[in-house]
């Protein structure tokens, strides 16, 4: 009785917990000159798509620091993910959950032109991911979901007759075939064809801008074709854009003496725009930094700026992009100062700057566990710093102690 009991005790720890059956780790790699901004390739693969409980792992495999946060350029960081600058030979893993799901884009900080997708999607463990149809014919392709025992080979797009083929290997009889077919990909698909014979027992169901197509494969079928009316890579009218849009961004948000401020940015939809114009602003809206940048390519840039001998008094400063017909792009960073937005509960503390404005005086400012409090010399503002950063500044005579 005993032998039994243990045996099956065994037994149960063997057999696998079902949230983490199908859970799996995706890898992206960041390719070796992927910084150029000419390049092509700048994540490998650029969009991916993954389940609630999987990991994706980015690789960098170039010889370049580069950063995987989440957001856009033109919208700027969203505060998901970040992984810092990830050095060469570094990973950076992210795991996503159930309130991750839907489409979630990224870029590089220093390289911004370097972007990438990963698709968060709700799907049952026996569905597959078939990645990209239709990128071959139209900017960017999307994700399908499909369920079918036999390999699916290739997925192809015919433009002039708005179809899209499945083409498979194996023998395996009665075999279903499950297939989303999201709207962006093909509209009202109606017909099906199984190699080359047109069939008519199959179903379609629609929902949620999906058609669902469900259709039972003998042992040598080869392909199946859905015809709809629209097929992804149709030529459709844009709308109309601003030219020389400028959008710009510093791979951080605050600096320290000795730092470098990586400046990079794009501009898109470009006309005649050779050269712009790159200014730092002080705290107190004087220009400390001045140099004009051509335009190699003519749609991105990245330049380097020292803290040291341009950065002389603490505070928040202003990055300033501007070029001839162009909107100029503006973006803020504090200098020796710990920025609260970023690290601080905005309802546990507030920044030495509202305290002052809300009537505290600077000597009786609270700072943040961790921080000390400290008079700016060249305004008598309050400051909270870190004991390293203080060292520093009290040792070039910029912040004395009230």
């Amino acid at each position: 009785m005993n032998n039994l009991f243990y045996f099956l005790m065994f037994s149960l720890l063997l057999i696998p917990i079902a949230d983490d059956i199908f859970a799996e780790t995706i890898k992206v790699q960041i390719p070796t000159g992927s910084s150029i901004p000419l390049s092509t390739i700048h994540f490998t693969p650029d969009e991916i798509s993954a389940r609630p409980g999987d990991k994706v792992q980015w690789g960098n495999t170039d010889s370049v620091f580069h950063t995987i946060t989440s957001g856009t350029l033109s919208s700027g960081p969203t505060g998901m993910f970040d992984s810092g600058h990830l050095k060469p030979g570094g990973q950076f893993v992210v795991l996503f959950e159930e309130q991750h799901i839907g489409e979630i884009k990224y870029f590089c900080t220093i390289h911004p032109w370097m972007f990438g997708i990963v698709n968060i999607v709700d799907l049952e463990p026996e569905f597959n991911i078939y990645h990209n149809v239709g990128s071959g014919v139209s900017d960017s392709g999307v994700d399908i979901a499909y369920k079918v025992k036999r390999n699916l080979v290739n997925v192809e797009v015919n433009l002039e007759k708005n179809m899209i083929s499945f083409n498979f290997a194996g023998k395996i009889n009665n075999d279903k075939f499950i297939v989303r077919l999201p709207s962006e990909l093909i509209k009202d698909p109606k017909s099906v064809w199984i190699d080359e014979n047109q069939v008519t027992d199959f179903d379609l169901k629609k929902a949620d801008g999906f058609t669902t197509l469900t259709v039972t494969l003998q042992e040598r079928t080869q392909q199946v074709k859905v015809v709809g009316t629209v097929v992804i890579g149709k030529p459709s009218i844009k709308e109309q854009v601003l030219i020389n849009q400028i959008f710009g961004i510093t791979d951080k948000k605050f600096y320290e003496s000795g730092d470098q401020i990586i400046v990079s940015g794009e501009i898109q939809n470009p006309v005649q725009l050779y050269q712009i114009s790159l200014d730092v602003i002080s705290p107190r809206d004087v220009a400390v930094f001045h140099m004009e940048v051509p335009l190699v390519d003519e749609t991105k840039f990245t330049e380097t700026i020292p803290t040291i001998g341009v950065l002389r008094e603490l505070g928040e400063y202003t990055v300033k992009i501007t070029a001839p017909s162009a909107k100029s792009s503006f973006m803020t960073f504090e200098y020796g100062i710990v920025p609260s937005e970023f690290d601080i509960e905005p309802e546990e503390y507030e920044s030495p700057l509202k305290q002052v404005k809300s009537g505290t005086e600077p000597s009786e400012v609270a700072c943040k566990e961790g921080l000390d409090l400290f008079m700016k010399n060249s305004n008598g503002d309050a400051v909270c710093l870190t004991q390293s950063t203080a060292e520093i500044l009290l040792q070039r005579g910029w912040i004395s102690n009230f």
